[in-house]
């Protein structure tokens, strides 16, 4: 009897198990990461907000609607404040507060939730010290979330228009970043089509140079030009060897204009640059990779000053680079403008690369405390109060904020609500006369002159375009770890 040799199985059906277990793995990563966006509950998302692209709760609200948990406290806070108003029974009218309230997942990192929560508490400071005197009419705060990236400006503006009735919305503050649809939703709210009816725009920390001309937009801060003047006028006492570090990011403005309006400093004077603009592009990311590559150019051209034209969060990655460039035996200033405050050095990479590697950081900035000190008659001392460690009872910064008085964003939203309840109680006048928009846009354009009136940040005296005049730009130094040095006042 002949006996048959079973031959092994093939060693493929050994192993089958292993293809097979990679594609489970596979399908529980793209589960936890693509299903909770797909399916989650729309958590914070109630009263009729929606969440857009970027799965940011977008929507105009009183207060009742939660943006953002890291936020919630502050939102209460006005919402209670806008129901007191209400429940009082006196006269009132609503500002709106329209800027991010949700910093999405931002890699550029202009948006973060300290600067949102900074910005909703001193707006909200504005609104309490409104709300304090007995002029009229009281002031409701209502919250208007456009997205990270100002992605849904549109369907905010568009709610703004159908609710401005209902809400009495008389003016727009926020919109505090140089984005291009930041810049379309001042065009829309101020001029918008025929069937609709402007609403005046008074903007917080905006910086560049090229925005509506319309007697319906302010801003409290000043224009890039004045940024870029004050950081060469610093510069001229010394015989500094300069090299511009531009961001031509198309998106956001903010890097071109500061670097255009600094370079136009020296008409006559190309020999103070060490060589061309150094370009990189934030919307493109990677931005470490095109500072290393920089690195080359400062060891060649040996600059003694760095004028860096971006955003705080890619300076902070210029800065770790230059930290490790391998000519650090040459000592650089690094120059930048108001963008920095809002990102720490201390927690940073560049904070820890810093030490010993014989760089100086400064910026151009609004707000410091010596600042007040050295000059108390060109501020709001009441407002100044506010915002001081000192400051006791409910209208104080301190209650609502672990910021201090170095926190520029909120002083500025501050600035540009108190403005915007300067023009509502202009408006409204000696005899309480009813206000609506119309009414606040006449006397948006009478804020000049001798109607000009002092705020947290200085002298709020607007020209024909609406820029501040006059307002200081201070020199500041920043310190890894601790508050920035004040060094002067342009």
């Amino acid at each position: 009897m002949t006996t048959l040799i079973q031959p092994p199985p093939p060693s493929y059906r050994k192993w089958w198990w292993v293809p097979a277990a990679l594609l489970v793995v596979a399908l529980v990563v793209a589960a936890v990461i693509v299903l909770p966006d797909l399916f989650r509950e729309d958590i914070g998302c109630e009263d009729g907000a929606v969440r857009n692209e970027n799965g940011q709760c977008v929507r105009l609200s009183d207060g009742s609607v939660s943006f953002d948990t890291e936020i919630d406290d502050l939102v209460q806070r006005i919402d209670d404040e806008n129901t007191a108003v209400v429940e009082e029974g006196e006269p009132w009218v609503s500002v709106v507060l329209l800027t991010p309230m949700t910093a999405g997942n931002n890699e550029d990192g202009f948006v973060t939730m300290a600067g949102i929560r900074h910005r909703l508490a001193g707006a909200h400071l504005a609104q309490l010290a409104a709300n304090e005197t007995s002029a009229s009419p009281q002031i409701r705060l209502l919250l208007a979330n456009p997205g990270s990236d100002f992605s849904s400006w549109e369907s905010v503006v568009e709610e703004i228009q159908n609710r401005r009735a209902d809400e009495n919305i008389v003016a727009v503050t926020g919109i505090s970043f140089s984005l291009e649809n930041a810049l379309d939703t001042i065009e829309q709210l101020t001029g918008p089509p025929p069937e609709q009816k402007p609403i005046g725009v008074i903007a917080s920390t905006l910086t560049i140079d090229d925005l509506p001309t319309t007697r319906g937009f302010l801003k409290v801060s000043p224009p890039a030009e004045e940024h870029a003047r004050a950081a060469a006028e610093y510069l001229a006492d010394h015989d500094e060897r300069i090299m511009i570090v531009r961001d031509d990011n198309e998106i956001d403005h903010y890097g071109r204009t500061l670097a255009d309006a600094f370079e136009a400093q020296y008409p006559d004077d190309s020999q103070r640059f060490a060589g061309r603009p150094q370009p990189y592009n934030a919307q493109f990311g990677h931005v470490a990779n095109a500072f290393r590559t920089i690195m080359h150019s400062v060891c060649n051209q040996k600059p003694s000053t760095i004028y860096f034209a971006g955003r705080g969060a890619d300076a902070l990655e210029f800065l770790n680079e230059l930290a490790q460039r391998e000519c650090r035996e040459l000592p650089i200033q690094v120059i930048t403008a108001d963008d920095m405050p809002y990102h720490q050095l201390s927690e940073s990479l560049a904070g820890k690369a810093l030490d010993g590697a014989n760089i100086t950081v400064r910026y151009t900035g609004h707000v410091h405390p010596d600042a007040w000190h050295e000059n108390p008659g060109g501020f709001d001392l009441y407002a100044v109060d506010q915002f001081s460690p000192g400051c006791e009872g409910p209208i104080c910064y301190s209650e609502f904020s672990d910021g201090g008085v170095h926190d520029f964003a909120a002083v500025m939203e501050y600035d540009a609500v108190k403005t915007a309840v300067q023009a509502i109680r202009n408006a409204s006048g000696p005899h309480h006369t009813p206000v609506d928009s119309d009414a606040v846009l006449q006397a948006m354009i009478q804020l000049h002159s001798a109607v000009a009136f002092d705020g947290a940040s200085g002298r709020l005296d607007f020209d024909d375009k609406g820029q501040p005049i006059n307002k200081p730009i201070l020199i500041l130094e920043a310190q890894n770890g601790a508050p920035p040095l004040y060094l002067e006042s342009r």
